[in-house]
């Protein structure tokens, strides 16, 4: 029956010949795992977590990661903390422009994230669109550079301005836009920039085409700090044949900085550490590797270093990245799965097939990316899975482990645990990395060195 469970889901999708239901995989897996899940452990990690808020770059966060590769190693994986160095920006208590001798409107100043604090005074002096060629006749020496929107990034246009000797940077947008200005990081080289309206912009322009126009400009108040966090990676190597393929998952155990985040962080963790535990003595013909990323609140700054870490051979063998994110409240919706574009690959396929739904639509936050977001972006096939809809706790602080639920807890280890061993089952079949769920055989696959 082992060998039925682990083998014929697959080959059956993969052919188009579902001899019997999904459910009753599904039910034949649940009944299995269920008798090997920790129930007791899997609250104790939630709540052991979530005794205080752990934001990023914090002695919290970091004792966080240690519990989560503690327990790791205790179960016999290879386990690594991987840091990584990241910017956070204050903004400016102070913006300003003033023009000599202008009598229109006030200026509508803004900063960049990033921009160097500074008071820069000068002539304004037009500077096209801020590139190597628009400066190379030496005006902008001593004066304040106007430069409009378009063709280089921001950053490079204030290095540009910064290497011709400019005093201060005005750029000067070319649409309407009320997105937030950066710069990307701090700059080797910068001076003082701020950002106007197309509106404003294009009447300063007119101004200064039509003779002198002097002005000072002044950043005070931001600051620009280097931060250091970790995730903790985790790797149960393969046993003799391998197919030469990876498999991943991943949560993170970073909160926002007043929320305990029982749900949003550490219930994620939790599931996760329970998989790695029933995985943990398990053979296996595909290595498992086990993420768990900080730094998730401040942008996505774990999966981020996570991915660049990695070698091209290592991102072409990652066939599948099952990402874990907020999956225990008892007040959000059904465990849902879906990737990046909102289409199926090959961890959404396996995912569904072991319980969870299926969705189109996995933002129904404000952010714009989730922990799967870089993963996805870097050719890796991944699938969120969450609940949906969230619940109203999320980054709050009445984020807490009262408000978890162990029956959802045990629902998760369920669908990632049998998701995982459809793939790394040397009973199982290999699969394509191209596809979504065709088996490729049980010969091993080519492995990139």
């Amino acid at each position: 029956m082992r060998l039925l469970r682990h083998y014929s889901l697959p080959a059956l999708l993969a052919c188009g010949m579902l001899l019997l239901p999904l459910p009753f995989f599904a039910e034949a897996n649940a009944q299995t795992t269920q008798e090997w899940i920790d129930q007791d452990t899997l609250y104790q990690h939630v709540e052991k977590l979530a005794r205080t808020p752990r934001p990023p770059a914090t002695e919290t966060e970091f004792a966080a990661a240690v519990y989560v590769e503690n327990q790791l190693r205790a179960y016999g994986y290879q386990t690594a903390l991987q840091p990584f160095y990241y910017y956070t920006y204050r903004q400016p208590s102070t913006l300003a422009l003033s023009v000599e001798g202008w009598r229109g409107s006030a200026w509508n100043v803004r900063g960049f994230t990033y921009g160097p604090n500074g008071i820069g005074t000068g002539e304004i002096v037009e500077s096209g669109l801020g590139t190597a060629a628009d400066f190379q006749d030496g005006k902008a020496r001593g004066k304040i550079a106007l430069v409009k929107r378009g063709s280089t990034t921001f950053a490079e246009k204030v290095r540009q301005a910064t290497a011709a000797g400019a005093v201060a940077v005005i750029v000067w947008n070319d649409r309407d836009d009320t997105s937030k200005a950066t710069l990307g990081e701090p700059l080797d080289m910068s001076v003082p920039v701020i950002s106007l309206s197309k509106e404003q912009g294009d009447r300063l322009h007119e101004q200064v085409k039509k003779g002198v126009v002097k002005a000072t400009i002044k950043v005070d108040g931001g600051l620009t700090t280097r931060q250091t966090s970790y995730n903790i990676i985790a790797t149960k190597k393969t046993d003799s044949p391998s197919t030469g393929q990876i498999v991943l998952v991943t949560a993170h155990h970073d909160t926002a900085a007043k929320s305990a985040g029982a749900n949003n962080g550490a219930s994620g963790v939790a599931v996760l550490l329970e998989v790695a535990r029933m995985l943990s003595d398990k053979k296996s013909d595909t290595e498992i590797r086990l993420v768990s990323f900080g730094a998730t609140s401040s942008g996505e700054k774990g999966p981020a270093a996570f991915v660049e870490e990695l070698s091209d051979a290592d991102r072409k063998n990652m066939i599948a990245a099952f990402c874990l994110d907020a999956v225990g409240s008892q007040d959000a919706g059904a465990l849902t799965v879906t990737s990046e574009s909102g289409t199926k690959n090959l961890p959404v396929s396996l995912a569904e097939a072991s319980g969870a739904v299926f969705s189109t639509v996995w933002n129904d936050r404000v952010d714009a990316s989730a922990d799967h977001s870089p993963l996805a972006a870097a050719g890796i096939p991944a699938g969120l899975l969450t609940r949906a809809p969230a619940d109203t706790w999320r980054d709050q602080p009445e984020d807490t482990i009262e408000k978890i639920s162990k029956e959802r807890l045990l629902e998760a280890v369920e669908v990632v645990y049998s998701a995982v061993t459809q793939i790394s089952d040397p009973a199982s079949p290999a699969y394509s990395p191209n596809t979504a769920n065709k088996p490729s055989g049980k010969q091993p696959t080519e492995v990139v060195q």
